[in-house]
């Protein structure tokens, strides 16, 4: 659907265009990122950049605790720790590294079972042709003492046949028990990759994957499609006058409102820094506007104060910005023109939507 959709805290209606104010986005992560590396006399290296951007982003809970402790306890922060939180936790490899080596230990395992189990059937085969043996001896006809000696391979064949069969029975338990650890092992990791751990929402990497699904179904079907973009708005000032707990906490309560209008095939996640986006498959430009503007108008009527002290933050507003699938889309152009449309909206005065 073409044309403009466009509300505001007085409701619907066609933006006209004011005076721009300043966004709260990705230059401000940066901005602070950079002062954290001014503050603590750190060199800013791409790697030492991202670590403070991270941290600023409060993205990744390993990162926060661990410089939230030092900074707290005066320990200080050096550029080659900084480097080493960086490869462990930050880097698009840790993570990967991670999922290899539970990876390697699972097939090792696997491995241990099958190697296991070629055994016992060698055993097996061992066996049977001593009955083979010991059946063709007694079908020729033997003495007493032949058969004595018979008898006596017989048992002997068993008693190993029975040892194999319990060795393998152990062998088979004991990586049954370390295969489901590291099953499981292997499932928490991906979602730990898959998450963002304060909001508990997924992250960009998942709403990427299920944004190429989308598109592909969309053209397939030909069906309409919607992104929006989300953010709330001045939330660098609520984090500088109350607190970075206060921002998180106001950033978590944003997830489980927009988690409240989501219906089947939508997909909402924490996208960067203090951004959301919605995924809306089957959905128009009218429709993307209504769901915006429910959780823009929910979200206004919740009114703040601190955890701790109880000091008054009071009302605070979300805009967004949305893109309807168009010809010759991709994930990269849909995710610019929302994320364009949510600042065009923060500078028309925020606490508004803007979909196009």
């Amino acid at each position: 659907m073409s044309g403009l959709f466009s509300g505001s805290a007085a409701g619907a209606e066609r933006a006209a265009p004011q005076t721009a104010k300043p966004t709260a986005g990705g230059d401000d992560i940066a901005a602070r990122a950079i002062g954290f590396a001014q503050q603590n006399g750190t060199p800013l290296t791409p790697e030492i950049f991202e670590v403070w951007y991270t941290y600023a982003a409060r993205e990744n809970k390993v990162v926060n605790e661990t410089i939230d402790l030092a900074l707290n306890t005066g320990e200080g922060l050096s550029a080659e720790g900084l480097r080493a939180l960086y490869h462990a936790h930050v880097s698009p490899r840790s993570m990967s590294d991670e999922l290899s080596d539970i990876g390697a230990v699972l097939q090792a395992a696997i491995g241990n079972v099958t190697n296991a189990m070629d055994e016992n059937l060698r055993e097996h085969s061992v066996f049977s042709g001593t009955l083979r043996n010991a059946r063709q001896s007694l079908v020729q006809g033997s003495s007493k003492r032949d058969v004595t000696d018979v008898i006596k391979q017989l048992h002997r064949a068993n008693q190993e046949h029975l040892q194999a069969a319990q060795r393998l029975t152990v062998q088979l338990e004991k990586n049954r028990g370390q295969v489901a650890k590291l099953k499981g092992e292997l499932i928490e990791a991906r979602k730990v990759a898959n998450t963002d751990y304060l909001t508990g929402l997924p992250n960009r990497r998942v709403m990427d994957e299920h944004m190429d699904d989308a598109l592909f179904h969309a053209r397939q079907r030909k069906q309409p499609l919607c992104l929006l973009m989300a953010q709330v708005d001045n939330l660098d000032r609520v984090a500088r006058e109350y607190g970075v707990t206060a921002s998180d906490n106001i950033l978590k309560i944003l997830a489980e409102n927009i988690r409240v209008d989501q219906r089947g095939g939508q997909v909402t996640a924490r996208f960067a820094g203090a951004k959301f986006a919605v995924l809306l498959p089957d959905s128009d430009a009218e429709s993307g506007f209504m769901v915006a503007e429910a959780i823009r108008k929910r979200f206004k009527t919740l009114d703040w104060v601190t955890k701790d002290g109880g000091q008054q933050i009071g009302v605070l507003t979300i805009s967004f910005g949305g893109a309807v699938l168009a010809a010759g889309d991709t994930r990269a152009t849909m995710i610019e023109r929302a994320d364009n449309l949510l600042v065009q909206a923060q500078r028309q005065g925020m606490d508004r939507t803007i979909i196009q």
